[in-house]
């Protein structure tokens, strides 16, 4: 089985059960070595064993991951269940996943793209951190808020589509996307986090709608393109292309508004 796995580098089929893991269903197979797959195809329920068995011994092999036949605990994809695995350039889950866990992805640098099943209602913070080389995504209409650093050190990230009722996306959401070109922030957004677009120098323009009442710290700092905000906001004005609080333009310049 090994000799065949080197020479022919086909997908490794393994299927789990309550009774053998990841890592006896391998063995079963010949496979004395996991670092030698490099494209895996899981099967039956997964547990918290079997992503610790990926992240142990194939962190920096494993290129090609399918758990689209897998059984989630809860329908989550557990906390940290891929994070530094950084040779991963696909993973497909199951479309009845409900959530990727914290840190899920974190520091896959290899992933270059990743298809959200429309099911997710909550995507954990960190959860693609450090995914340089991923380029597009779509987050479904689902998902209402975006927490810390969900996406941040994405450098490659030069699509995203933001769901339609999302309500607050979280500190540094998207900081350092250095190569995001547009973005579309939907008007159901109230809360937008300190540096959540920070440094995204790529950025053409951005249009923020009158129901954001709450923007962080720093959330475009160093973004040289036009920001717009829709008329009637009642927290904020943009002067001189800086987006200023309505009672701080009052301090600054005496006005009454």
């Amino acid at each position: 089985m090994l000799d065949f796995l080197k020479k022919h580098n086909d997908v490794i089929k393994a299927r789990v059960t309550t009774q053998r893991r990841l890592e006896h269903e391998l063995l079963q197979s010949g496979i004395e070595d996991p670092a030698l797959v490099t494209k895996l195809a899981i099967a039956g329920p997964m547990t918290r064993t079997d992503f610790k068995y990926i992240r142990r011994k194939m962190r920096t092999t494993l290129q090609e991951l399918n758990i689209y036949k897998a059984i989630l605990e809860d329908g989550k994809l557990i906390h940290g269940a891929f994070a530094n695995c950084t040779a991963l350039t696909s993973v497909i889950i199951p479309n009845w996943t409900s959530e990727i866990g914290k840190t899920a992805f974190s520091n896959c640098k290899s992933l270059t793209s990743f298809t959200i099943p429309k099911s997710v209602t909550k995507i954990g913070e960190l959860a693609f951190w450090c995914c340089y080389n991923l380029k597009s995504i779509i987050i479904p209409d689902a998902v209402t808020e975006l927490g810390f650093r969900t996406f941040n050190n994405c450098y490659s990230l030069t699509s995203v589509t933001l769901p339609s009722l999302l309500v607050k996306i979280g500190g540094s959401a998207f900081g350092n996307c250095g190569s995001l070109a547009s973005i579309r922030i939907p008007d159901s957004v109230t809360e937008i986090g300190n540096g959540a677009f920070a440094h995204c120098t790529s950025l053409d323009t951005v249009r923020i709608p009158k129901t954001v009442t709450k923007i962080g710290d720093w959330a475009f700092e160093n973004c040289t393109c036009p920001i717009i905000l829709d008329e009637g906001n009642p927290e904020y004005l943009i002067h001189d292309g800086k987006i200023m609080t309505n009672v701080a333009y009052q301090i600054r310049f005496g006005e009454k508004l």
